[in-house]
């Protein structure tokens, strides 16, 4: 070990200039190693439900989820939150169990069961060890084919809904999200807010007929992920949902109301004593992701908020320090498109950090549009963090269920690098030229209205005050 340090530190002195070359250059980047996106495998059980499995012998565990293109999307305004309390009613009570036995049986089983409706589709979901499916899969066909719906655990689940709403008017985050839908999509689709008034208009036979009514196999699919193949498992899901009976109920869609201000319009709900103000920043765009543009207009955005070395996140967090962190996303399901910006700021900066993302989207429309190593980094970022979320077969499930519940591209999933490689600088800034414009966005600010509403009318926007409910309560000119 001597002899080598001497010999180091001889060949260092006498070069000087090569030890100093060395700790001055940047290595260049590896080459990308190849990637093999992992293979579905297909095929249908009798009665027509599509079966869809990803193999993945790494871990001795099987994921099994029935997906339904129900969701809360098709709730009434008089009973929102019908579709998720009736989801969740699923694990309360199922054949001779109930919540309870459940449990125990899971348990016994080294097995997971969890049911949940989302805005747009409502799955059923069984993790379980590999050699315990068959079993497993009994419990899950319980579970979805013999729901009991019981009046007192709707009763205690109904309280509990109700005091998770005054948690959600009292959280800044929460407040964010439940009015920013409503501002997007007035009362239709995600706009529809649950409240107590909702809460207590649902019943037990509500449930009971929504269950009915939407999870029956001609709305649903079934994916299946981990230490198993089409082989395997179809023959076990065929025994049990091979005779499961339900024609498809085609609803229509609800029409959404989105609708972009006049002009760039900040509103205001008062959250007394907040040490941060939450701002979200959006607007609704004449875009969606079957669109030829969209991944244009989704490469503008990364360089303009959509990773950590984007520009938003480097001015507000990196240069200013007023945040832990910004982003901004394009978001596209059953609806066209929203751009947001979002970001928790101190309340003493609420002002000036408003100003500095409107500074950033009016210079990178004009005076400092996107350069060409913004669109390499955005495209490396990309493609080169794509890789491991396949490791999980969960991730490709996803996307395949997306493909099935907004009708996009049937290569999705394959086609998407090429389809970030192809757009250039040049598409990317059109398009975000074309969606983003800068007079026509909505500014929600979460905060303490006594400290910052000075500050904010200072900026020279409209300002719409509401209450945690999204409800205008005063307007200032």
């Amino acid at each position: 070990m001597r002899t080598f340090i001497l010999i180091t530190s001889a060949m260092l002195s006498a070069s000087p200039a090569l030890a100093s070359d060395f700790r001055k250059t940047e290595p260049a980047p590896l080459e990308a190693r190849p990637f093999q996106l992992p293979e579905a495998q297909t095929g249908q059980l009798s009665n027509g439900v599509q079966v869809t499995v990803v193999e993945n012998n790494e871990v001795p565990m099987v994921n099994v989820r029935i997906a339904f293109d129900r969701g809360s999307w098709n709730d009434t305004v008089e009973m929102a939150g019908l579709a998720s309390v009736t989801l969740d009613m699923l694990n309360e009570g199922a054949g001779e169990y109930d919540a309870s036995g459940l449990s125990t049986a899971s348990k016994r089983l080294a097995a997971n069961i969890n049911s949940w409706a989302s805005n747009d589709a409502s799955q059923l979901s069984l993790g379980v060890l590999t050699k315990n499916i068959a079993p497993g899969l009994d419990l899950l066909t319980t579970v979805l084919m013999e729901p009991t719906f019981e009046q007192d655990d709707w009763d205690l689940m109904k309280k509990d809904r109700i005091a998770g709403l005054a948690s959600a008017r009292n959280n800044p985050r929460s407040i964010a999200s439940r009015v920013s839908s409503r501002l997007i999509y007035g009362e239709t689709y995600k706009g529809i807010l649950k409240t107590e008034e909702t809460y207590e208009a649902i019943t037990t036979d509500d449930m009971r007929a929504w269950w009915g009514t939407n999870l029956v196999p001609g709305n649903a699919q079934i994916f299946v992920g981990g230490d198993t193949n089409l082989e395997t498992i179809l023959p076990l899901l065929e025994e049990r949902f091979g005779s499961w009976t339900g024609e498809s109920t085609k609803a229509d869609r609800l029409q959404t109301t989105q609708a972009n201000v006049e002009q760039t319009t900040i509103f205001l709900v008062d959250k007394p004593g907040a040490p941060q103000s939450v701002l979200n920043v959006f607007r609704c765009l004449d875009l969606k992701k079957t669109d030829d543009n969209w991944f244009n207009a989704t490469m503008g955005n990364m360089m303009y908020g959509g990773m950590f070395s984007a520009r938003l996140n480097m001015n507000l967090r990196e240069d200013k320090g007023w945040t832990y962190g910004a982003r901004s996303g394009l978001r596209s399901d059953y609806a066209p498109g929203v751009w947001k910006a979002s970001t928790s700021v101190k309340t003493d900066t609420t002002a000036d950090s408003i100003s500095e993302i409107m500074r950033e989207v009016n210079e990178s429309k004009a005076d400092r549009p996107f350069v060409q190593d913004e669109l390499l980094a955005t495209s490396g970022y990309m493609l080169g963090s794509r890789p491991v979320r396949f490791e999980q077969p969960s991730y490709l499930l996803d996307q395949i269920q997306s493909i099935w519940l907004y009708d996009l591209p049937e290569d999705w999933v394959t086609g998407y690098a090429d389809r970030v490689r192809n757009v250039n600088t040049e598409a990317a800034q059109a398009a975000w030229n074309d969606q983003i414009i800068a007079d026509e966005l909505s500014v929600l600010v979460v905060g303490d209205a006594a400290t910052i509403r000075t500050g904010l009318e200072a900026l020279g926007y409209p300002i719409i005050e509401l209450d945690t409910d999204g409800n205008v309560m005063e307007t200032i000119k």
